[in-house]
């Protein structure tokens, strides 16, 4: 018989922070739930494939948590195409998880939480479900939809200088998702039409966003006075 189907839910790229401990997870569903693995392990490769190190694993609430040391990352260069592979034994039967991952100078985080999304919108604090106390679940996807975004272009958001440049673009995606899930009776719903229109200013903003960039060993400017456009620029020219 084929083995289970298991989901590890690992969102993007591990973002491994340099000269520092980073906390790594590997939580796995089955049917809507954690499934706790009975036993297991880590390996950590650099981007030339040599086992840089494999961290003691051990289960929290459920899911397999590991740290990479800032001592077994000392003397790494910096850069993409790393990868972790998570050895979790599921039901007698291990399986292995890979994760790419990027050693990194500085990783990138957000900049817009609750109180930006009410200065726009008082009344999202009365739309809140009973059952939350925020709208960080929101805020979360929308984050990981930038960054999924962004490499999937051919940018690194951990090369990203400026993280305000991306207020616009993570405020107004949230703000879309907020109200599509609002909208309750669908399509002409003022919900719905609030969240139409929170898409046209996400791809608005998107557009037009900038942001200084960094060279990715030292964590500097690469030109303090330039800054990269999210999207290339599409020049048209007449048919001589």
């Amino acid at each position: 018989m084929a083995a289970t189907l298991y989901t590890a839910r690992l969102i993007g790229p591990e973002i491994i922070e340099a000269g520092m401990d980073n906390v790594v997870t590997c939580p796995v569903y089955r049917d809507g739930a954690l499934v706790s693995p009975t036993a297991y392990t880590l390996s950590v490769w650099n981007a030339a494939n040599v086992l840089v190190g494999s961290p003691t694993v051990s289960v929290v609430g459920s899911v397999a948590t590991a740290t990479i040391t800032a001592a077994m990352l000392s003397g790494q260069s910096n850069g993409d195409g790393w990868r972790m592979e998570w050895g979790l034994t599921l039901s007698s039967v291990v399986h292995t998880f890979r994760r790419d991952a990027s050693l990194v100078y500085r990783r990138l985080y957000p900049v817009v939480t609750d109180a930006d999304l009410l200065r726009l919108h008082t009344d999202l604090t009365r739309r809140m479900p009973s059952t939350e106390t925020s709208y960080q679940d929101y805020l979360d996807e929308a984050w990981a939809s930038i960054e999924s975004r962004l490499v999937m272009s051919g940018k690194r958001p951990w090369l990203i200088m400026s993280p305000s440049a991306l207020r616009d673009v993570h405020l107004f995606g949230t703000l879309s998702r907020i109200f599509r899930d609002l909208a309750q009776g669908g399509p002409g719903t003022a919900e719905w039409e609030l969240a139409a229109e929170y898409d046209r200013k996400h791809e608005a903003a998107w557009s037009g966003m900038t942001y200084p960039q960094a060279e990715p060993v030292s964590g500097l400017a690469v030109d303090a006075a330039r800054r990269r456009a999210s999207q290339p620029t599409l020049w048209l020219s007449a048919k001589s």
